[in-house]
């Protein structure tokens, strides 16, 4: 992702476009997409766009338009077109997770609108066993009941809810997050959760450090490998790691987060990861 933003810097041929209602634009690459804002990679740094400024976004990369479109479709209820658009995401782009993730979000959507499950806060603490809490950004999992659905697919309380099928929960109310996660039983759901894990040097007698590794994947850097410090601590392959203690990796080299972790034997390491987990809605939460 840092060499990809210094490529598109370097040229303003390769950046995303934004076009505001007051006829400015302002280009850059739009590294995150929420229900009210998004946020845009400058040259100046980091800006937070509101959408209700926002015109259209023209995206560098075609297939990432049509799956622009199709979200913009999909909110405004308008299943045929939101499905033509992903499908040609997909023909552009037959193996781009983000589109296909786009479809069976459609699916969901219809599905929870021919049976919207009532109250699905309380669908979601009374038949999946966790209570959401909400902050500024992620809604957090405040308790998870011991052995029950949420436990039993790997959440834990503390986890933050980040997507469902690939659409953020960010800056969403509570109902708007629990509509989303709960659903018909027995339909799956695709939700991006995150963690705070810690590892540390001295939790399993001899073994090396740092017990697992990273590599920088088009998603970001990436858990590639997990030994046993690693495992003892959680990590899983695959898990995305978007900070090391406290700071956020989207913009550091492989080479940076890599030395930076062998500097931290020591007094241990604080990984924030995000990971996603494929439920199957338990029965009764529709």
């Amino acid at each position: 992702m840092a060499l990809a933003l210094i490529v598109a810097f370097a040229s303003s041929a390769f950046a995303d476009e934004v076009f505001f209602t007051s006829g400015q634009t302002l280009k850059g690459l739009v590294v995150e997409e929420h229900v009210d804002r998004l946020v845009v990679s400058t040259v100046d740094g980091e800006q937070v766009i509101w959408r209700h400024d926002v015109d259209q976004v023209f995206f560098d990369d075609p297939e990432r338009n049509y799956l622009y479109l199709g979200n913009e479709a999909l909110a405004a209820g308008d299943f045929q077109a939101a499905l033509t658009l992903y499908q040609k995401a997909i023909h552009m782009n037959p193996a781009w997770d983000d589109a296909r993730d786009a479809l069976r979000r459609l699916d969901d959507r219809q599905r929870r609108t021919a049976g919207a499950a009532e109250r699905p806060e309380r669908v979601l603490q009374d038949v999946w066993g966790l209570t959401l809490a909400a902050t500024e950004s992620y809604p957090v999992l405040s308790a998870v009941a011991p052995d029950s659905a949420a436990a039993q697919a790997g959440l834990q309380a503390g986890d933050a809810l980040v997507a469902a099928w690939g659409e953020s929960l960010g800056y969403r109310s509570l109902a708007q997050v629990a509509q989303r996660v709960a659903g018909p039983a027995g339909t799956e759901v695709k939700i991006t959760f995150q963690r705070d894990v810690t590892v540390l040097a001295g939790a399993v007698a001899n073994a090396p450090w740092p017990g697992f590794g990273v590599t920088m994947a088009p998603e970001g850097l990436t858990v590639s490998e997990v030994g046993v410090l690693g495992a003892a601590a959680g990590l899983q392959v695959g898990d995305l790691v978007v900070a090391l203690d406290g700071r956020p990796t989207r913009y550091l080299p492989l080479g940076q987060a890599r030395t930076a972790i062998a500097k931290t034997k020591t007094a241990g390491l604080r990984f924030q990861i995000h990971r996603y987990l494929l439920i199957l809605r338990p029965t009764g939460s529709s």
